[in-house]
C-alpha cells in the first residue's frame, strides 16, 4: 500500500505497480499533493462501504466499478481499481473501499471530472472528457471552461491513429481522423456551420494508445454558446 493514512476523496496518487506491469498485482501507493506536479497516476473518486472487512474483500472491487462507471464513460483511457481496507486496517479505512480511477496505460496528470477548476489550463489530454467546453488560448492551450457561457469548442469524443503515426504527424492529421470517427453531424451539429477539430497530447504517445481528442466548433472561428446544437 505505502500510504501512512487512508485516502480522502479527491487524493490524487501515484502507482508504482510490481514489475512495471500496470494492473498486475497491488501497487504501492504515494500521494501528488499538488495533483500536477508529479504527473499522477490518477485520483479517488468514490468510496464504497461495507458492513465487514469480508464484505469489503468481497464486495468492493465490483462496487468501486459500479461507482466510477459514469466518470469512466466519459475518459478516453482509464480503469477502476479499489483500494480495499485489510481487517486490522478497515476501521481505520471508515469501513470502506477507495474508489480510485486511473490511467490504463499511463499517467493522468491531474484531476478529474468534478474535481477539476474551471479556468485551468489542460495538462494533458488525459483528463479531457465528452462534453467538455473549452475556451482554446492557442493551438497548444486549451481551459476548461462551463458550458453555459461561450466557450470555442466541446468534446465530443475520442478516437486512436496508427502506431506508427507520429505525434508531429498527428498533429496535421488528427483532424481529419475525428471528422471520419466522430462526426459532428452525428451528434446534431449543422455540417454547414460546423467542424471537426482535435486535441493532441505528449501523454498518448508516451503511453502508446495514441488517443485523439475530438471536438467541434464552429468554422467560421466563433464562439460556441450553451444551448448548441
Amino acid at each position: 500500500m505505502g500510504l501512512g493514512k487512508p485516502l480522502a476523496d479527491g487524493d490524487c496518487v501515484l502507482a508504482d505497480w510490481p514489475g512495471g506491469t500496470r494492473f498486475a498485482g497491488t501497487p504501492r501507493l504515494s500521494l501528488d499533493p499538488t495533483c500536477r506536479d508529479q504527473a499522477p497516476d490518477g485520483q479517488v473518486v468514490a468510496f464504497a462501504e461495507a458492513a465487514s472487512a469480508d464484505e469489503a474483500r468481497k464486495l468492493g472491487p465490483a462496487r468501486c466499478e459500479e461507482l466510477t462507471r459514469e466518470l469512466r464513460d466519459r475518459l478516453a483511457d482509464v480503469r477502476s481499481h479499489a483500494v480495499v481496507p485489510s481487517g486490522t486496517g478497515f476501521e481505520a479505512a471508515g469501513r470502506r473501499t477507495a474508489c480510485l480511477v486511473l490511467g490504463a496505460h499511463g499517467p493522468l496528470y491531474g484531476p478529474l471530472g468534478e474535481r477539476r477548476r474551471f479556468g485551468t489550463a489542460f495538462a494533458d489530454t488525459a483528463t479531457m472528457q465528452k462534453r467538455d467546453c473549452l475556451d482554446v488560448r492557442s493551438n497548444r492551450e486549451a481551459r476548461l471552461v462551463p458550458c453555459g457561457g461561450r466557450y470555442d469548442q466541446q468534446v465530443l469524443g475520442f478516437t486512436r491513429l496508427g502506431a506508427d503515426v507520429t505525434l508531429a504527424e498527428a498533429r496535421t492529421s488528427s483532424d481529419a481522423a475525428c471528422a471520419r470517427d466522430v462526426a459532428p453531424r452525428d451528434y446534431g451539429f449543422d455540417p454547414s456551420v460546423y467542424e471537426a477539430g482535435s486535441w493532441t497530447s505528449d501523454g498518448p504517445w508516451k503511453s502508446g494508445t495514441h488517443v485523439v481528442v475530438c471536438t467541434v466548433r464552429r468554422q467560421n472561428g466563433g464562439t460556441m454558446g450553451g444551448t448548441e446544437p
